[in-house]
Protein backbone atom coordinates (compact mmCIF):
# COMPACT_ATOMS: atom_id res chain seq x y z
CA UNK A 1 0.00 0.00 0.00
CA UNK A 2 1.43 3.44 -0.82
CA UNK A 3 2.41 5.76 1.76
CA UNK A 4 -0.05 8.47 0.68
CA UNK A 5 -2.75 5.93 0.64
CA UNK A 6 -2.61 5.04 4.50
CA UNK A 7 -5.51 7.34 5.32
CA UNK A 8 -8.83 6.56 3.45
CA UNK A 9 -10.41 9.75 1.20
CA UNK A 10 -14.07 9.23 2.78
CA UNK A 11 -16.76 12.28 2.82
CA UNK A 12 -18.79 14.11 5.55
CA UNK A 13 -21.45 14.83 6.81
CA UNK A 14 -22.11 18.59 6.76
CA UNK A 15 -25.04 18.62 9.70
CA UNK A 16 -23.81 19.62 13.00
CA UNK A 17 -25.30 18.14 15.88
CA UNK A 18 -24.84 20.97 17.90
CA UNK A 19 -26.95 22.74 15.18
CA UNK A 20 -29.37 20.38 15.11
CA UNK A 21 -29.33 20.58 19.22
CA UNK A 22 -30.17 24.24 19.52
CA UNK A 23 -29.84 26.06 22.50
CA UNK A 24 -25.96 26.33 23.27
CA UNK A 25 -25.44 22.60 23.70
CA UNK A 26 -22.19 21.03 22.34
CA UNK A 27 -22.59 17.40 21.38
CA UNK A 28 -19.25 15.13 21.60
CA UNK A 29 -18.64 11.82 21.01
CA UNK A 30 -16.52 10.63 24.28
CA UNK A 31 -14.36 7.81 24.41
CA UNK A 32 -11.68 6.49 26.96
CA UNK A 33 -8.04 6.62 25.95
CA UNK A 34 -4.88 7.27 28.40
CA UNK A 35 -7.26 5.69 31.23
CA UNK A 36 -9.16 9.55 30.64
CA UNK A 37 -12.43 10.82 29.10
CA UNK A 38 -11.97 12.46 25.72
CA UNK A 39 -14.29 13.76 23.29
CA UNK A 40 -14.48 15.41 20.30
CA UNK A 41 -17.01 17.01 17.90
CA UNK A 42 -20.04 14.10 17.45
CA UNK A 43 -20.39 14.87 13.81
CA UNK A 44 -16.77 13.51 13.00
CA UNK A 45 -18.27 9.89 13.92
CA UNK A 46 -20.34 8.02 11.47
CA UNK A 47 -20.08 4.69 13.84
CA UNK A 48 -18.49 3.07 16.35
CA UNK A 49 -17.14 -0.82 14.86
CA UNK A 50 -15.54 -3.71 16.59
CA UNK A 51 -12.11 -3.96 15.23
CA UNK A 52 -11.79 -6.48 12.68
CA UNK A 53 -8.10 -8.13 12.01
CA UNK A 54 -5.63 -5.96 11.63
CA UNK A 55 -2.74 -5.76 9.20
CA UNK A 56 0.48 -4.77 10.11
CA UNK A 57 2.16 -2.53 7.61
CA UNK A 58 5.78 -2.89 7.69
CA UNK A 59 6.78 0.64 7.09
CA UNK A 60 4.01 2.51 9.64
CA UNK A 61 4.41 4.35 12.05
CA UNK A 62 3.73 2.93 15.77
CA UNK A 63 0.41 5.07 16.52
CA UNK A 64 -0.85 3.36 13.27
CA UNK A 65 -0.67 -0.69 14.56
CA UNK A 66 -2.07 -1.63 11.60
CA UNK A 67 -5.35 -1.46 8.98
CA UNK A 68 -8.38 -3.17 8.64
CA UNK A 69 -11.54 -3.62 6.28
CA UNK A 70 -14.81 -2.32 7.10
CA UNK A 71 -17.41 -2.65 4.45
CA UNK A 72 -14.70 -3.35 1.70
CA UNK A 73 -12.75 -0.25 2.45
CA UNK A 74 -9.41 -0.24 3.71
CA UNK A 75 -8.95 1.73 6.97
CA UNK A 76 -5.99 2.53 9.30
CA UNK A 77 -6.34 2.18 12.73
CA UNK A 78 -5.30 5.30 14.79
CA UNK A 79 -3.67 4.62 18.49
CA UNK A 80 -3.88 8.28 19.91
CA UNK A 81 -1.99 7.40 23.23
CA UNK A 82 0.94 6.42 20.61
CA UNK A 83 0.52 8.84 18.46
CA UNK A 84 1.25 11.15 21.69
CA UNK A 85 4.02 9.32 23.33
CA UNK A 86 2.21 6.67 25.24
CA UNK A 87 1.86 3.23 26.07
CA UNK A 88 0.30 1.34 22.88
CA UNK A 89 -3.71 0.04 23.52
CA UNK A 90 -3.51 -3.35 23.61
CA UNK A 91 -6.01 -4.44 20.46
CA UNK A 92 -7.88 -7.37 21.42
CA UNK A 93 -10.93 -8.86 19.62
CA UNK A 94 -13.66 -7.06 21.66
CA UNK A 95 -11.73 -3.18 21.36
CA UNK A 96 -14.19 -1.26 19.76
CA UNK A 97 -13.17 1.84 17.41
CA UNK A 98 -15.03 5.17 16.05
CA UNK A 99 -14.83 5.68 12.67
CA UNK A 100 -14.25 9.10 11.88
CA UNK A 101 -14.12 11.74 9.21
CA UNK A 102 -11.90 14.64 9.72
CA UNK A 103 -11.29 16.81 5.90
CA UNK A 104 -10.91 13.95 3.69
CA UNK A 105 -9.73 11.82 5.75
CA UNK A 106 -11.59 8.77 6.98
CA UNK A 107 -9.84 6.97 10.02
CA UNK A 108 -10.86 4.47 12.93
CA UNK A 109 -10.02 5.38 16.50
CA UNK A 110 -9.08 2.48 19.14
CA UNK A 111 -10.23 3.02 22.37
CA UNK A 112 -10.42 1.81 25.65
CA UNK A 113 -13.94 1.62 26.01
CA UNK A 114 -16.99 3.98 24.37
CA UNK A 115 -19.08 5.95 26.05
CA UNK A 116 -20.87 7.51 23.13
CA UNK A 117 -22.66 10.96 23.01
CA UNK A 118 -22.32 13.83 26.18
CA UNK A 119 -24.23 17.13 25.85
CA UNK A 120 -22.44 20.15 27.42
CA UNK A 121 -23.62 23.22 27.52
CA UNK A 122 -21.17 25.41 25.59
CA UNK A 123 -20.55 28.36 28.39
CA UNK A 124 -19.52 25.47 30.34
CA UNK A 125 -16.26 24.69 28.49
CA UNK A 126 -13.27 25.62 30.02
CA UNK A 127 -9.76 26.49 28.13
CA UNK A 128 -7.11 23.55 28.07
CA UNK A 129 -4.46 23.57 30.41
CA UNK A 130 -1.47 25.71 29.58
CA UNK A 131 0.53 22.57 29.18
CA UNK A 132 1.76 22.15 25.61
CA UNK A 133 3.01 18.54 25.00
CA UNK A 134 1.85 14.95 24.93
CA UNK A 135 -2.13 14.83 24.47
CA UNK A 136 -2.57 18.55 25.93
CA UNK A 137 -1.12 19.77 22.47
CA UNK A 138 -4.24 18.42 20.73
CA UNK A 139 -6.46 19.90 23.65
CA UNK A 140 -9.26 22.45 22.81
CA UNK A 141 -11.48 22.68 25.49
CA UNK A 142 -12.69 20.58 28.79
CA UNK A 143 -15.70 19.90 29.92
CA UNK A 144 -17.62 17.89 32.73
CA UNK A 145 -20.43 16.70 33.21
CA UNK A 146 -22.19 14.11 36.07
CA UNK A 147 -19.44 11.63 34.97
CA UNK A 148 -16.42 13.81 35.88
CA UNK A 149 -13.93 15.71 33.19
CA UNK A 150 -13.72 15.66 29.48
CA UNK A 151 -10.82 16.63 27.34
CA UNK A 152 -11.80 18.30 23.81
CA UNK A 153 -9.46 17.26 21.58
CA UNK A 154 -9.03 18.82 18.10
CA UNK A 155 -9.80 15.42 16.06
CA UNK A 156 -8.98 17.40 12.73
CA UNK A 157 -5.77 18.44 13.79
CA UNK A 158 -4.42 15.35 15.46
CA UNK A 159 -5.54 13.44 12.36
CA UNK A 160 -3.48 15.53 10.23
CA UNK A 161 -0.63 15.43 12.34
CA UNK A 162 -0.75 11.61 12.51
CA UNK A 163 -0.83 11.93 8.92
CA UNK A 164 1.71 13.85 8.19
CA UNK A 165 4.22 12.02 10.71
CA UNK A 166 3.10 8.89 8.76
CA UNK A 167 4.18 10.24 5.25
CA UNK A 168 6.89 12.17 4.80
CA UNK A 169 6.74 14.75 2.43
CA UNK A 170 9.30 13.96 -0.52
CA UNK A 171 11.92 16.73 -0.71
CA UNK A 172 11.96 18.77 -4.22
CA UNK A 173 15.50 16.97 -4.62
CA UNK A 174 15.02 13.69 -4.22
Amino acid sequence: MAGSQLFSIGSTDSDSASQKSGGGDAWFFCLRILGGRYGFEAPLVSEVVRLGPLTRLPAAPSFLPGVFTHRGEVLPVLDIGQLVGQSPLPIRPSTRAAIVHCGPWKVAVVSESVEGLVSVQRRDLEPPPAESSGVAEFMTAVARDAEGSIAILDLPRLVEVARNRAVPTVSAGA
